[in-house]
Order: structure tokens, then C-alpha cells, then sequence
């Protein structure tokens, strides 16, 4: 049998690898944060009576930017209002979201198989989180803006859906850079300015900026098992997340900072509930690491509605 002597490891190759690691091990202390939860109690205490910030984009750049940073580096949370996005429009996407949830399951099947390798698609409860081991009770529709995600994956019916949703979705887009560039300076103060903006487009070979249509479905909270939530706690991968909730549709929470606060401590979550006319945003994972953690990517679910929100049982669209 022959045998080859190992080539040195090249410098290049090296860093690579050192970085592969590190990506590795900061990725495996988020889920070690999430399965936490469940041991600590911490993912089950009940949220207080408040709100994250609201934070008016009519203020001018510079309040607006010293409130985003101080609400994203001690919560993770806000919510913007007179964002630019007219609220007619995003009335027809939750429009559009409820006719295309509204049909039989196997038919969302047929008309936007999932693909995870894309990650475009339509999902029944599969999304089991390392915060409660159990399904979220939610289905979705993935959209990801990248060259072929959603060949033969647009729903058919409602008739217009693509056309609509790609209008949203260049709004949010624009939205979302605006944000991203008003705390770029602080979060990222030796890149280029505009740089984070310029990371994020839509529909290129490389895309990653994703629209996702949810609907949780009424449920009658007697019958739901202990441990199960609508969507678990977690934290988002991508740089910042845009929210759409509608009023009435309450159920969204945040962690306390887990920087902050004791792991092991009963410390009440914050509510995100919906403001008329306001967006949600939440800052990533992604972003996290790019601020070298000055952003804070905080922990949110979605809990069970209570008895009194289920009089009658109702769906809930984000």
C-alpha cells in the first residue's frame, strides 16, 4: 500500500478552519441557551404587562437611531411606526395569507412542496425547537428571495399571490436596510458604511432575505399538552427580523436580556403585542455576531392563547 506524506496546512486554510470552528461553537452555545429553558423554568415564566419600545421613523435619524440602539442592546426587541409601508398593503398580504391557509392541507402540499435544501415551501407543524422538544402548533409558508427558491412553489390560489407578496417584500426589504444602516455605525463602527444594507438583496444567486407567512390555528388551550406553544422559545438566525402582527393577535413575548439576568431566575418575559399602524423587529443571530455582541439577539415565542382569547377559538396571522 503506498503512502503519502500530509501537505503542510496553509495559512489560508487555517483561518478558515479556525473560523469554521468558532462558527460551530457559537452556534452550539444558542441551542445550549434554548435547551436551557426547559431545565431552567425560565422559558415557561409568565410575561409581565408591558411593551417593548416603540420607536416613531418620523423622529428624524439620529432619535431614531439612539432609541433603536439602546431598545436593541438591552431587549432585542422594538417596534417601529411610520415605517413607509402603507398599512392597505400589508392588509391584502394578511389577506392573501389567510385564503392561502384556509385551504386543505394536501392542496398547500401540492401547490408549494417544502424544500429544505431552498428553504421555500409550505410546512405543517414540523419545527421542533431545543427550547421544548415538542412541535410548534403553526404552519407556514416559506419565501425565500433567492434565483429558483420558488420555481413551481407559488401558491396558484389566491390568484395574484406572487405579484403581491413580491411588492411587500421590496418594501420590508427597503425597511429593513433603512434600520440596518441606522444602527450600523455603533453595532459595526469599523465597516464601511452601507455595508450591511449592501449584504442583503433580493432574488440574486446568493439571497437569504426570507418573507415567511405564518398561521397558527385555533386551539382550545384545555386540550393542548403541557409543554407545547405556538412557537417555542428561540432566537432568529438572520441579521434583523421584521414582524407583522395584526391587532387582537396577541401572543408574542421576549426574554429578559439571558446576558443579564440569571439563567436559572423566574424573571418575566416582555410583551411584543401588536401597535396599530407599528412593525415588530427583532435583531438576529447573524447581527449579533456581526456587533461583535453589542446587538443583542434575544430569546421570543409565541404562546397558547389564554381561555378568554378563545371566546370564540380563533386563528393567529404573522
Amino acid at each position: 500500500m503506498d503512502t503519502v506524506d500530509a501537505l503542510p496546512t496553509s495559512p489560508a486554510k487555517k483561518l478558515k478552519t479556525d473560523e469554521n470552528a468558532s462558527a460551530d461553537a457559537a452556534a452550539a452555545r444558542e441551542v445550549a441557551v434554548e435547551r436551557s429553558l426547559a431545565m431552567s423554568g425560565l422559558g415557561a415564566a409568565k410575561a409581565m404587562e408591558g411593551q417593548v419600545p416603540v420607536v416613531d421613523m418620523a423622529a428624524g435619524d439620529s432619535v431614531c437611531a439612539e432609541a433603536m440602539w439602546r431598545a436593541a442592546t438591552e431587549i432585542g426587541f422594538f417596534t417601529v411606526k411610520n415605517h413607509g409601508i402603507p398599512e392597505a398593503e400589508i392588509d391584502e398580504v394578511f389577506n392573501f395569507s389567510a385564503n392561502f391557509f384556509s385551504q386543505d392541507r394536501e392542496e398547500k402540499e401540492r401547490q408549494c412542496p417544502f424544500s429544505s435544501k431552498l428553504n421555500s415551501g409550505y410546512e405543517f407543524m414540523t419545527q421542533v425547537r431545543p427550547s421544548t422538544g415538542t412541535p410548534d402548533q403553526k404552519e407556514s409558508l416559506q419565501i425565500t428571495a433567492r434565483q429558483g427558491s420558488m420555481d413551481d412553489r407559488w401558491p396558484s390560489s389566491p390568484a395574484g399571490f406572487d405579484a403581491k407578496v413580491r411588492s411587500l417584500m421590496e418594501k420590508a426589504h427597503c425597511l429593513g436596510c433603512r434600520i440596518l444602516s441606522l444602527l450600523e455605525p455603533m453595532a459595526c463602527p469599523k465597516l464601511k458604511p452601507g455595508s450591511l444594507a449592501e449584504a442583503h438583496h433580493l432574488w440574486g444567486d446568493g439571497g437569504q432575505c426570507t418573507l415567511r407567512l405564518l398561521h397558527y390555528p385555533p386551539c382550545e388551550p384545555a386540550s393542548v399538552p403541557p409543554n407545547y406553544w405556538r412557537a417555542g422559545p428561540h432566537t432568529d438566525w438572520c441579521c434583523c427580523t421584521l414582524l407583522f402582527q395584526r391587532p387582537g393577535n396577541e401572543g408574542l413575548e421576549c426574554a429578559p436580556n439571558p446576558k443579564a439576568v440569571d439563567p436559572n431566575s423566574s424573571a418575566p418575559w416582555l410583551k411584543v403585542d401588536p401597535v396599530t399602524g407599528g412593525i415588530a423587529v427583532n435583531i438576529g443571530d447573524m447581527l449579533g455576531r456581526w456587533s461583535d455582541g453589542r446587538l443583542l439577539s434575544n430569546l421570543h415565542r409565541v404562546r397558547i392563547p389564554s381561555p378568554e382569547e378563545c371566546k370564540p377559538p380563533r386563528s393567529r396571522h404573522s
